[in-house]
């Protein structure tokens, strides 16, 4: 979930009508009842000062209902609709994990309250985001399985959970997150996607094509999701039906960068060197620095020995992707070419050093 859609999901949800009505009461803010400092005294129940909570809410003035409701839970700490509302106050205000931690607090006396249910997981997702957009992925991921902890039946929740676990690594735990979610809902499209692109990372084929198949059935125009399959066959060797699928994905959105390049790399693999060309030509005029198409440029140039312009290429692809190996692979080879043979060793160590890291798996052709 992006930044722009976890702000609208739980921004969308919140309104102070309804925490009033989930106290089951219709509040009318009156002229002038907001500038009157809330009523604090010790004879009012629990009932009354959240009572005067909610029409503060109501009425906009957040600090006197703060005041109001830290009064209710500093008598009551499990209080359920004190911790609701005042989650429901500190998620206003962005500060998430304060409102994870008065959701989770009435959780605990209920675990199937709607309000902290629903709260907790528009704080987790929102927590997230903020978190990853920060750079920290691991950060996100925890937060993530502490609200799974607390609401461990949600799907949105679930999906989520699964996409960060993906993200860095965990592709078990990301298997597990996105099957428990396909079991609570069958036809979750976000889930049957991810999972599918999951099992790919795990070399799950019949089972990625199964859901990335099942997905395109409903979303037939789904570009990337085509394009997807196509580098599913791709992965296994088949060649014709990968092409068809590549093809079909350009035919939908004739931007699609990646089913050029996939194209290219195929007619590449085959010594098709004029349709590589052309292919990787039409990828660099959509991305100029992918790092793929400028190393299938030099591998080119290299075949056809035009040493300098493969150097060219290879150098610009080596910063592009750092972390790809067949950049790194060539231009050594290109260097030794052209009599540099101290740069040339540095290259090919770097390719091997990379080889070995990545284990045979292939990197990111791209770090855009």
């Amino acid at each position: 979930m992006t930044t722009s859609e976890a702000s609208r999901y739980f921004s969308s949800t919140l309104t102070y009508l309804l925490l009033a009505a989930l106290l089951g009461r219709a509040t009318t803010a009156r002229a002038g009842q907001g500038q009157t400092k809330a009523r604090r005294s010790s004879h009012l129940t629990t009932e009354q000062l959240i009572a005067q909570a909610v029409d503060q809410m109501a009425s906009g003035h957040e600090d006197e209902a703060e005041q109001l409701l830290k009064q209710v839970l500093a008598q009551s700490p499990t209080s359920l609709r004190a911790n609701d509302l005042y989650g429901e106050l500190l998620l206003h205000r962005r500060d998430f994990p304060a409102a994870m931690d008065h959701f989770e607090a009435a959780l605990q006396g209920a675990a199937e309250d709607d309000h902290a249910r629903k709260g907790e997981q528009r704080a987790a997702v929102a927590f997230a985001v903020q978190t990853r957009a920060a750079g920290d992925n691991a950060g996100a991921l925890r937060i993530l399985q502490r609200a799974h902890a607390a609401v461990p039946d949600d799907a949105v929740l679930l999906v989520d959970l699964g996409l960060q676990a993906q993200g860095t690594g965990r592709l078990v735990t990301a298997s597990e997150a996105l099957r428990a979610a396909l079991l609570l809902e069958p036809q979750n499209e976000r889930a049957m996607y991810a999972l599918a692109r999951v099992e790919m990372d795990q070399g799950h084929f019949p089972d990625a094509e199964l859901h990335l198949k099942t997905y395109l059935q409903k979303h037939p125009e789904d570009a990337t999701a085509m394009y997807g399959l196509g580098h599913l066959y791709q992965m296994q060797q088949q060649t014709e039906k990968a092409a068809a699928e590549f093809q079909k994905s350009i035919a939908l959105k004739p931007v699609q960068t990646e089913s050029y390049y996939q194209l290219g790399q195929m007619a590449l693999d085959a010594h098709q060197d004029d349709q590589a060309k052309q292919m990787f030509e039409k990828t660099l005029n959509r991305m100029q620095s992918h790092g793929g198409a400028l190393t299938g440029m030099g591998i080119l140039a290299y075949r056809a020995r035009k040493y300098t312009e493969a150097q060219a290429m290879l150098n610009r692809a080596v910063v592009s992707s750092p972390e790809y190996q067949p950049a790194h692979y060539y231009l050594g080879l290109t260097l030794a070419r052209l009599g540099e043979k101290q740069a040339s060793e540095a290259e090919l160590e770097k390719a091997a050093n990379l080889a070995q890291a990545q284990q045979g798996r292939g990197k990111p052709i791209s770090d855009q």
